[in-house]
């Protein structure tokens, strides 16, 4: 049995959106860190600090890549189902 290419798409679309999910979430993790100085920030600090991230023009590059690539898996992955 063969893999699709459309899988194999998805799984590089995948692999590509979980590492910039997680650059994303350790790049807020500090800066609410830096915000509070201690290193378990809660959870009000960290909605603050997304807030904060997504007002901010200069991230304005991430936060079109992680909705791009969101997208974009959601997409491959609607397109696989259709096709199956």
């Amino acid at each position: 049995m063969t893999v699709p290419p459309l899988l194999i798409l998805q799984g590089v679309i995948f692999a590509l959106w979980a590492g910039m999910a997680f650059r994303v979430l350790f790049h807020l993790r500090r800066r609410a860190v830096d915000r509070t100085g201690t290193g378990f920030p809660g959870p009000i600090t960290f909605v603050r600090v997304t807030r904060e991230w997504l007002a901010d023009p200069d991230e304005r590059r991430w936060h079109m890549a992680l909705a791009g690539l969101t997208a974009a898996l959601v997409g491959v992955s609607a397109l696989f189902t259709l096709t199956r």
